[in-house]
């Protein structure tokens, strides 16, 4: 084979595989502020606006950052500032509708808006934090800190707040938990006023 040829098919064989790689993302960066990186072995690598995301990758979001993500089953996520997630397992096949997802926000705020996977009768959706984690029931729901170590204000839809004491259900739009110490059960739900959701909504806004 001509070098030039060899030079052309390793060329096109790059391409691809760069194709087929975002094809198979879980997700896609949809919009981006301020510094948002790749944790991985080896080091840090900054995103962009259309990077693919992979079940695996670990991002970190810097201070006054924002990360909006487009799963490829439709469901967006919102990370704000200082935040850490791990994307520790997705899958979506749309044509048998299974799927299941497995995210963890390791530190800061999110807002999450469930997709087709969160939708599934079997809940296959689960979102995790070091308080606490989330059960999905095809829902829109706010996760982040005012004060105490976890609070969760439920959107739109139902999830259960489970801890390693106890649960708590949440299924009317505008009620929240909180767990106040690590370790212990979520509080009753409760609905939350005016001014703190919109101190919720903030962590996770964009500037315009």
């Amino acid at each position: 084979m001509k070098p030039r040829h060899a030079a052309l098919l390793a060329l096109l064989f790059l391409l691809m595989s760069h194709h087929a790689a975002r094809a198979e993302a879980a997700a896609l960066i949809t919009r981006l502020q301020g510094m948002v990186q790749a944790v991985e072995a080896r080091g840090s690598r900054s995103l962009a606006v259309g990077d693919p995301v992979n079940s695996g990758d670990r991002l970190r979001t810097g201070p006054g950052a924002r990360l909006e993500l487009r799963f490829a089953d439709g469901m967006d996520l919102t990370l704000g500032e200082g935040a850490e997630l791990v994307v520790e397992s997705f899958a979506w096949a749309p044509a048998a509708n299974r799927g299941k997802a497995e995210l963890a926000v390791l530190t800061g705020a999110f807002l999450v808006e469930s997709g087709r996977v969160g939708k599934l009768p079997d809940h296959p959706l689960l979102v995790k934090t070091p308080m606490a984690s989330v059960g999905v029931r095809g829902t829109k729901f706010w996760g982040g800190s005012l004060g105490d170590p976890l609070n969760v204000l439920l959107l739109d839809g139902r999830i259960v707040v489970t801890s390693p004491k106890g649960a708590v259900d949440l299924n009317e739009p505008g009620a929240g938990t909180s767990i106040p110490v690590a370790g212990e059960a979520p509080t009753p739900p409760s609905f939350w006023g005016e001014d703190r959701i919109k101190r919720a909504f903030a962590t996770v806004s964009f500037d315009k």
